[in-house]
This record gives C-alpha cells, sequence and structure tokens, in this order.
C-alpha cells in the first residue's frame, strides 16, 4: 500500500490542478470473494435476500469462465469507499485508484446524485440490522416474502417527485353559497342558493407512477411490513442515478485514469505499458456490434468533446477550453442527454455505429436488418430503453375499496411479460385485497386487459 499511496498522492495533485472535486476516497484490497459480496450487494452491507445468492452465483460464473472482469467497486458515499482486487498488480490497482478518482467527482458533481442519500453505506447497515431483528420476530418466510413483493416493484418509483413526499389530501366536501343575481328570483326562481364541493374526490387526485410509495402509504401494511418497503423504496432512489449515467460515469472515470497514468513520471516503463494493455480492453467497442461497451462509449464521447471546444477556444468560439466543458457535461448531463446532445455525425461514422431491427421467421430464425446510420436515428436508438429505470410505466388510474385500475403506457407498442405480468398482479392484489386490472397492448398496439381477483389472473383473449 505504501506504492499505491504515493501514486494516490500524485493523482490527488493532478485532479486538484485541473479542478476535478471528489469524495474523499477510502480505498480496501480485498480478496475474490469479498469483491464478489460487494459487488453482488452493490453496497458493503445490506439486507439479506435469496435473489443476492443468485446474482452471487452468476458473477462468480462470469469471473470464473472470464465473461466479465471486475477491477474494483465504488461507493456513491461521503466519503467514498472504494473496493479493489488483491489478485490485480500494483499496476491495475494504480489505475484502479485514477479510475475512482473519477467516479467519485461525477457522484459529488452530476446533478442526478444531488438528493443522494451520501450516507448510504452505513444507512443501508442499520437497515439491514432492522431487517434481520424482522426475521427474528416473524420468520424468515414472512419477511422474505414482503422483500420478495417490494423488490417486484422496487423500479416502479417517480424520480421526478423526489424520495420524500407528502400524503394526498383527504377527501372532504365544502357547501358554499352562490351569489344570486338582482331579477333570480324572477328568472330562475329554482336556481340553488348552495353547492356542494367536493376536494380530493379522484383518489389517487392524478396518474400516479410511484407503485412502492402508493402502496407503502395507502395499502393496509403492518408497520414492520411498511418499513421494508419504504427501505427497497430508498435504495431504489440511491441507485436511479446510477442506471441513468452509466455511461457518463465510465467515460469521466476512463478518462481521469487516462490522463493520470499517462502523467505519472514516476510509472516505470514497463509498468505502463501493462496500463496501455488493460486500458485497451477497459475502452474497446465490445465484443459484437449489436452491443457497444459503455466504457468505450462514454470515454469516446468525452474525448471528443475535449478536443472539440479546445478548436472552439482556440478558434475564440467558446470561452470554456475542452477539460472545462468536459467537467460542465459530468456536472450536467444524463446518458440521454449525453448522447443526443454531443453525439455527432462523425462519430457514428468513426465508431460505425448504426441502428437496426430484428425480425423472427416462422421457424424461429432470426434476420437482423440495419435501418439507419443516420446520428439521429443512432442517438434515439441507444436511449429508447435508458427512460423510467429501464422499466415499462405503469400508473394507478383510480383505487378504492372495489379495487385498483393500473394503465401500463407504451410508445412503442412493447408488450409486457404475461408471466411477470400475472406474478406482480398477484403481489398487488394480495396488498391491496380488492380486484386489479391493468390497460396494456398486445403485439399489433391494440388495447387489452388483465384481470386478477379471487379467481386468479385473466385476460383479454
Amino acid at each position: 500500500m505504501s506504492k499505491l499511496n504515493g501514486y494516490l498522492k500524485d493523482f490527488e495533485r493532478m485532479a486538484d490542478d485541473i479542478g476535478m472535486t471528489y469524495f474523499p476516497i477510502e480505498f480496501e484490497i480485498v480478496p475474490q470473494d469479498v469483491m464478489l459480496e460487494v459487488v453482488t450487494y452493490a453496497l458493503p452491507s445490506r439486507a439479506r435476500h435469496w435473489v443476492y445468492g443468485q446474482s452471487y452465483d452468476y458473477q462468480k460464473h462470469s469471473d470464473g469462465m472470464g465473461y466479465s472482469k471486475i477491477y474494483e467497486v465504488v461507493m456513491n458515499n461521503n466519503p467514498a469507499y472504494a473496493f479493489m482486487l488483491d489478485s490485480n498488480t500494483d499496476t491495475i490497482n494504480t489505475m484502479v485508484m485514477a479510475h475512482v478518482i473519477g467516479h467519485s467527482s461525477c457522484f459529488k458533481n452530476n446533478y442526478l446524485f444531488e438528493p443522494t442519500d451520501r450516507r448510504m453505506v452505513y444507512h443501508a447497515a442499520e437497515r439491514a440490522q432492522r431487517i434481520e431483528e424482522y426475521v427474528g420476530k416473524y420468520g424468515i418466510d414472512k419477511v422474505e416474502h414482503i422483500m420478495n413483493i417490494a423488490f417486484a416493484l422496487e423500479r416502479q418509483i417517480d424520480w421526478s417527485k423526489g424520495e420524500d413526499r407528502q400524503r394526498y389530501g383527504i377527501q372532504r366536501k365544502e357547501i358554499r353559497d352562490i351569489k344570486k343575481n338582482e331579477f333570480d328570483d324572477v328568472l330562475d326562481p329554482k336556481k340553488a342558493s348552495r353547492v356542494e364541493i367536493v376536494h380530493n374526490a379522484n383518489f389517487p387526485p392524478h396518474p400516479e407512477s410511484d407503485l412502492l410509495w402508493f402502496l407503502s402509504n395507502y395499502a393496509p401494511l403492518e408497520d414492520w411490513e411498511r418499513d421494508i418497503f419504504e427501505i427497497v423504496r430508498q435504495e431504489s432512489f440511491y441507485f436511479y442515478p446510477q442506471f441513468n449515467s452509466k455511461i457518463l460515469n465510465e467515460g469521466i472515470a476512463s478518462v481521469a485514469h487516462a490522463q493520470f497514468m499517462s502523467q505519472l513520471d514516476s510509472l516505470p516503463q514497463e509498468e505502463y505499458m501493462d496500463f496501455c494493455r488493460v486500458h485497451e480492453k477497459v475502452v474497446q467497442p465490445g465484443g459484437s456490434p449489436l452491443n457497444i461497451n459503455p466504457y468505450y462509449l462514454g470515454f469516446t464521447l468525452l474525448q471528443d468533446i475535449r478536443k472539440r471546444w479546445d478548436n472552439y477556444k482556440s478558434a475564440g468560439e467558446s470561452e470554456l477550453s475542452g477539460w472545462q466543458k468536459v467537467l460542465e457535461v459530468v456536472s450536467d448531463e444524463s446518458d440521454v442527454s449525453l448522447i443526443k446532445n454531443y453525439l455527432t455525425q462523425d462519430l457514428v461514422d468513426e465508431m460505425k455505429l448504426f441502428s437496426y431491427r430484428t425480425e423472427r421467421d416462422r421457424n424461429g430464425d432470426t434476420t437482423m436488418t440495419i435501418e439507419s446510420r443516420n446520428v439521429d436515428d443512432v442517438a434515439e436508438y441507444l436511449t429508447k430503453d435508458m427512460h423510467n429505470y429501464r422499466s415499462p410505466v405503469i400508473t394507478i388510474e383510480r383505487a378504492s375499496s372495489h379495487g385498483m385500475e393500473l394503465r401500463h403506457h407504451s410508445t412503442d407498442a412493447k408488450t409486457l411479460d404475461v408471466r411477470n405480468l400475472s406474478k406482480v398482479m398477484g403481489y398487488i392484489h394480495e396488498l391491496w385485497n380488492a380486484p386489479i386490472n391493468v390497460e396494456t397492448v398486445d403485439d399489433g398496439g391494440s388495447t387489452v386487459h388483465h384481470t386478477f381477483d379471487e379467481d386468479g389472473f385473466s385476460g383479454d383473449e
């Protein structure tokens, strides 16, 4: 660590010189099994659940088969916590430290992360302990079942309304006097003198897309069940920005490690060549032309922005240098806006990007057809699945003791998986204890309805 600490001080000085701010970082070197646990739980300590065991096995298999390589994990926290593998070479862990500074800079400065819990590492541990107490009191089966329901809905939140929300106003009636005109007694003798106004007559008062919040507040849950729902929702809000800034976050981290490592004069030439080989693997386009590497896309976009704005400043067309513009972009953009605002036709041509469609024939064979290489079409294609936590938009339209009406908002005729839909509707029916109806679309874009009641799941033929 003494060697790495020396390099870290150099990186901290470099970051300060170029105006890159970040949270203080606590680095820890751990063995592979600990790293896999941190990757699986996404936090150093989190409430146990079977889904994490499933994820652990997947990560272990992927790593062992060489499908993916985990170099580090860093937490959006103040201070930030970063984990590096003890099996990494010193060269890789040196690069990792520079990479982590880039991540922490994004966490600290990007607008998406501003409202997130900067003490989540500690709060998650406290919440995990509470759930352990529920397990001891109510049993693992009951607790895990409630967690199953909450996890099935964990991405059904409304980021725009924020984590902390007030409950709806209660329904109330108001009697108001109607002001009569001078001749009403003659011209309209039956005109009412009073009118009844119902406030908050509709429930919910507007289509509600935060299903976790709604059920936590209005379903007849026990206190411990409501606490589990709130825990899952709090963690969902914490992770939301990471889903929406993957390309941007990995891009600035890769730019940071590339720049800092190239300026590290004390790094031996042999180790620098080792770094170059690893860096090339990290920012390669990807193994398939149908699945672009987010590290590569983010790194390429930010490097292009830097180059273009340096040219603009030299030509007197911008007051910002290339690096200043990169810092502004990291602060102000998400993955969607980064791609739509800064992807150029030249980059599309250089990276050989395209939009495409796939079709399946009667024999089950799939064919791919390239539709466009135009920058606007490619940008739209790259970002089409990045909205709403990459989940379908479902809203509660009406809810009462007689049932609940939900609507699936589909702008591209995407259908819901019926097996998953029936499972989730069953969960909501269990909580609400009344029929649940969902309006969605079929493969042709026609409206269809599904119901879950005491007889189970049913739908339009």
